[in-house]
């Protein structure tokens, strides 16, 4: 009997030292910084065709629904080292302007400050340098001019 409590024990020990472990793989891991291939500003300008503020990425959302055919649409937080400048702000005007009579605008103004450029390449379109040879993609930025805060949404279907 002494011998099957034993055996109990060290059982039990090792359970309950690999759900210690197992909490602390995952806790570590969703510290860990989510990379993107947003890192890297040039994607977004390259996709956007212009140049962008400097940013950083503050927070990464994943999908939570990924349909049996590797549907997906992330979001990516980022913030600009500043408010988006004038000259910046006087050239997204000038695209949303002439976007106006397309019928598939890339750029949108909502209200009087918040701006959205949002654009879906692949079906034999125009694909960006950063996504030759790669699956269909979807992406959005919306952002403000007086807020250093945006946020970019992308997608393969």
């Amino acid at each position: 009997m002494k011998q099957i409590s034993s055996v109990t024990n060290i059982i039990n020990k090792k359970l309950i030292i690999t759900c210690c472990i197992i909490t602390i793989l995952y806790v570590g891991c969703s510290l860990i910084p989510h990379h993107t291939e947003f890192d890297d500003k040039a994607v977004l300008e390259d996709a956007m065709e212009m140049s962008l503020p400097n940013y950083r990425i503050i927070r990464f959302e994943e999908d939570p629904v990924i349909d049996c055919h590797g549907d997906l649409f992330n979001k990516v937080h980022i913030e600009f080292d500043n408010i988006p400048s004038q000259a910046f702000i006087d050239s997204v005007k000038q695209k949303v302007k002439a976007d106006e009579s397309k019928m598939d605008p890339r750029w949108l103004m909502f209200e009087e400050h918040r701006y959205c450029f949002q654009a879906c390449y692949g079906d034999g379109g125009r694909t960006p340098k950063c996504r030759e040879g790669l699956h269909d993609w979807i992406i959005n930025l919306e952002f403000s001019d007086n807020s250093k805060e945006a946020v970019i949404g992308y997608g393969f279907w």
